[in-house]
């Protein structure tokens, strides 16, 4: 995994859980393992976009005068989320071995097609919008890095969460509901232990 600017550090734990999961899922010809990867790629990614898009972005529309390629993260960003609510609708409270019952070729699709565009975004991000962060000043750099710490101890695992503190609250009470009702509903996690097992051996790899 690419170093990082310092600012976003406090994601550094989700990029290298994100990066990780895109791999496995692409390594991966199993589809019950798969399936469950998918399911944990659909919160862990829309942790990671959730931060970027309430702090990382509002700064890196102030620091840069073309606002064309921020554009563009910006169009990405909503196709995909838009994907992500796709594949939590098709793996939400669902059995990693019933996830492709119905539609075995649609929900592959799906997910092919979101891997390759997490790792086209994150791509761009990385190489064309990030690098503008380093024109903050020292200060300026220290007080967005903390931004970003109480971004990540609050992102949503939602694709689309509400904007509003009083939504978010909400539904943070929602998805704590969710994880217990998943757990029960769900208990079977192959592609969660594989995860798992990778990141204990310090696993990681790059977007690109």
């Amino acid at each position: 995994m690419d170093e990082i600017p310092f600012v976003l550090e406090p994601l550094a734990e989700d990029r290298r859980r994100l990066f990780t999961i895109l791999e496995l899922i692409v390594e991966n010809e199993d589809p019950v393992v798969r399936a469950d990867l998918a399911s944990e790629l659909v919160g862990t990614c829309s942790r990671y976009e959730d931060v970027k898009e309430r702090v990382v972005y509002p700064a890196l529309e102030r620091l840069l005068v073309d606002h064309g390629e921020l554009e563009r993260g910006e169009d990405d960003r909503a196709a995909l989320r838009g994907a992500l609510a796709s594949l939590r609708k098709r793996t939400l409270h669902v059995k990693p071995a019933y996830v492709r019952w119905e539609d075995p070729e649609g929900f592959d699709a799906l997910l092919t097609r979101l891997v390759a565009t997490i790792r086209a975004h994150v791509e761009h991000e990385d190489h064309v919008l990030f690098p503008a962060l380093a024109r903050l000043d020292a200060g300026k750099r220290v007080e967005l890095r903390s931004e970003v710490e109480r971004g990540v101890k609050h992102a949503s695992t939602y694709p689309n969460p509400p904007k509003n503190l009083l939504g978010r609250a909400i539904l943070a009470i929602i998805e704590r509901l969710e994880l217990g009702l998943d757990d029960e509903s769900t208990p079977f996690h192959p592609g969660v232990e594989l995860l798992d097992a990778a990141l204990q051996q310090g696993r990681s790899s790059d977007a690109g």
